[in-house]
């Protein structure tokens, strides 16, 4: 008997970038740091140059946005409190200047002769937006898939118990997108603690924790011993769980198959970005239909929802991986599209079934496995 108990969750970061690491990227600006600014023309903003060489252009606009003074920031929770409509429509600076004693930049407004904004110098280096500053976040942002005999892992108590396990645990997860938990107690609450350490749980239809047992008559694929293709789950969600927990609790020796499979299907999809870039970009347009339609339940549902399987945000990148081939319905787009999606998708089934990135491994009684769920593609042999 092979029995895992599984939950799933939200995290609080965009779909696919997690535990963004970008206020790690730079040091706070020195005490003996010497800047030098100068107003842009018209006082639309102003350029810092760094001790580094590095400049740095902010924009009259974006300062008054972002305000830190307490009238137009709430300090303890960092929300904003500016009533944009009360704002002059030609936003610009009188004046700047940068205190060297308290390291900040002061600024005084065109219009708002009372009001007089300051911002701090590490604050501002870490969000510049300069374009050297911007690529170098998008190279720290990169993922590396996982390509090691050994899962990364880490035992539960360090996770439940320390701040450096639970650092450790989330980074392997960001970095990787899976990790195992190992020593996990045979307590049913078990998978909750240690979730619960990285953020709230999501009920979904299964419940917030839910038992995968095979059964006669499975509400789900997965509720059987039958071989499971790679999949994300929850596909039909408006917005799907981003990590995923799979606790077993009991697998008994003469129990056949069973291996658990896993796949980087950010890493596929990259690929196949160079090798396949017309159908590429045709799973970026294309709408796939993902649905959950089952009446013979104790809770009927009918969820139904279409997206493209490959999204990228405005740089371009890849932030999610929608495939979860048990869970699609018709197509339902232009007539003109049929073909090109059919034919993308036929050739990057063919990517994802072929992966050298392939994970094969059972996972033992007292292991937990928790992966991203929109980057890394799951399934059962």
């Amino acid at each position: 008997m092979r029995f895992l108990r599984s939950l799933v969750f939200h995290s609080s970061s965009p779909p696919g970038r997690f535990f963004s690491t970008a206020g790690c990227l730079y040091s706070q600006v020195n005490k003996a740091l010497r800047v030098q600014i100068e107003k842009m023309e018209s006082g639309k903003g102003v350029e810092i140059e760094w001790q580094s060489g590095e400049k740095s252009r902010f924009h009259s606009s974006w300062l008054r946005m972002n305000c830190q003074c307490s009238k137009c920031s709430q300090g303890h929770s960092g929300q904003r409190k500016l009533n944009v409509a009360k704002l002059p429509e030609n936003i610009s600076l009188a004046h700047v200047d940068i205190s060297e004693s308290s390291f900040v930049l002061k600024v005084s407004w065109k219009n708002e002769e009372e009001h007089t904004s300051v911002f701090p110098l590490d604050w501002l280096k870490q969000h510049s937006y300069s374009r050297q500053d911007i690529e170098r976040q998008s190279v720290q942002r990169k993922f590396q898939a996982f390509q090691g005999k050994d899962i990364p892992s880490v035992n539960y108590h360090d996770i439940v118990n320390t701040d450096s396990g639970l650092l450790e645990w989330l980074l392997q997860v960001n970095h990787h997108g899976i990790s195992v938990v190992k020593k996990v107690p045979s307590e049913e609450d078990s998978i909750l603690k240690v979730a619960r350490k990285m953020g709230p749980v999501l009920r979904t239809i299964y419940g917030e924790v839910f038992d995968v047992i095979s059964t006669p008559k499975p509400i789900n694929i997965a509720y059987s011993s039958s071989y499971l293709p790679l999949h994300m789950d929850l596909a039909y969600y408006q917005s799907p769980p981003g990590i995923q927990l799979l606790h077993c609790f009991r697998f008994d020796p003469q129990v056949a198959g069973g291996e658990s499979i896993f796949l980087d299907v950010f890493a596929v999809a990259e690929s196949f970005r160079e090798t396949h870039p017309e159908e590429f970009n045709t799973l970026v347009r294309v709408p796939a239909t993902f649905q959950k339609i089952h009446f013979e339940r104790d809770y009927p549902v009918y969820l139904k929802y279409q997206r493209p399987h490959i999204s990228l945000n405005h740089r371009k990148e890849i932030v999610a991986i929608t495939w979860s081939p048990p869970f699609e319905g018709p197509l339902f787009v232009d007539e003109d599209d049929v073909e090109a999606y059919y034919n993308a998708y036929r050739k990057f089934n063919d990517a994802i079934e072929k992966s050298p990135l392939l994970l094969k491994f059972k996972l033992n009684e007292g292991e937990l496995v928790a992966f991203n769920n929109i980057r890394v593609l799951h399934g059962r042999r």
